[in-house]
């Protein structure tokens, strides 16, 4: 029993490090010999244990070698946990990727703006069903609902392809309120009638944050600090600010290894620009599978089918979903933007995540289901 405890415990690579050093300085007789084995096992996440994947190793060992791969991984399933860095932050600087860094997840912060939104609904604060102008009253679309904006039935055009000629002020940074403000005025097309047709878009996710500044009273940014990644021991995570747009370590890159300078659009959040680790994103997964924010009803209904995106493939309230060969269904998000890739990829049915964070395009995007038959 106590050896599972303690599996648990060094999961989280900060604190098992702190009881590792513990354990053995006091060289506490009472600790078994088979619980002692355990702790160094766990430990040991270079690639050398025997908990460690090698054919994954070697898979993106063989990528960055070809330069198609630049980023960070996390990868576990049961007792077996690997993880990864290969490549630099900035290329130009030649800093290495360490474990612990953050990445801007592009569209992998859609499932973690979800979540945030369900943790009102468990609160009682919000109803998915009911208009989006119950709790925004100057919202233009009386028949937009909560759950059509998360699983992306809403109908509304993208505000990313008319914001160019409507932002007259390129070298400053747009937020979710000058967004909300172009669509309350109608500045942004809709694409079809709510509920009629899957058109995923990301003006849905930026409405998400004023939704829930209005019904919460705090900003959005602080909400999900204080409600989520706090509570979760999320402390890498944060979402992208102008203020210290200096001082971010990790940056995208073109192909050609030079870095993507920062954009107009990447102060508006909740559909993209949260940054965290691979670390982190663990402890995230660890929540969706053990619930204690959000009732478990609420996440099965996330990630259950509510709109079909094509062949074999769906949407639910945040999550992508794949049914499998072996009656096991993917539950996953990915994301691009500016010279980031994400990927976040999990078992319905059992303990197995891929956590993969790039900060290059080049090479185009990872094989899902080549890597997921890796482990």
């Amino acid at each position: 029993m106590i050896s599972q405890v303690l599996k648990s415990l060094f999961r989280t690579p900060i604190l098992g490090g702190f009881l590792f050093m513990l354990m053995v300085s006091c060289g506490n007789q009472s600790v078994s010999d088979t619980v002692k084995k355990d702790i160094l096992e766990l430990v040991d996440t270079s690639g050398t244990s025997g908990l460690a994947n090698p054919a994954i190793l070697h898979y993106f060992d063989s990528l960055a070698a070809k330069g198609k791969f630049n980023g960070v991984a996390l990868f576990s399933k049961i007792a077996e946990l690997t993880e990864l860095s290969e490549g630099f932050r900035e290329k130009s600087k030649g800093d290495s990727l360490l474990l612990d860094d953050q990445f801007q997840l592009a569209s992998l912060s859609k499932p973690i703006t979800a979540f945030g939104l369900l943790y009102l609904v468990n609160e009682g604060k919000i109803e998915l069903d009911n208009p989006v102008v119950s709790y925004l009253w100057d919202f233009p679309y009386p028949d937009i609902t909560v759950r059509s904006l998360m699983n992306h039935t809403s109908g509304m055009g993208n505000y990313i392809y008319v914001t160019d000629s409507l932002w007259n002020d390129p070298d400053s940074f747009m937020s979710n309120k000058d967004m909300y403000n172009i669509l309350r005025c109608e500045q942004v097309p809709t694409y079809y009638q709510p509920f009629k047709r899957f058109n995923y878009c990301n003006t849905n996710y930026a409405l998400i944050p004023v939704l829930i500044e209005e019904v919460s009273g705090l900003t959005f940014s602080d909400f999900m600090r204080m409600n989520i990644f706090e509570p979760l021991g999320m402390l890498s995570t944060f979402y992208y600010d102008p203020a210290y747009v200096q001082e971010y370590d990790v940056l995208g890159h073109y192909p050609d290894g030079s870095t993507k300078k920062p954009f107009y659009l990447d102060a508006i959040i909740g559909d993209k620009s949260l940054y965290s680790s691979v670390h982190d994103l663990y402890k995230f997964y660890e929540e969706v599978k053990h619930p204690t924010l959000v009732s478990k009803s609420l996440l099965d209904q996330s990630m259950s089918i509510e709109a079909k995106t094509g062949s074999n493939s769906y949407y639910g309230l945040g999550w992508r979903i794949r049914p499998m060969d072996d009656s096991d269904t993917l539950i996953y998000h990915n994301g691009w933007w500016r010279g980031f890739r994400s990927y976040f990829w999990m078992s319905k049915n059992s303990d197995k995540v891929a956590i993969i964070l790039t900060n290059s395009i080049r090479g185009g995007y990872l094989n899902q289901k080549e890597i997921w038959n890796l482990f």
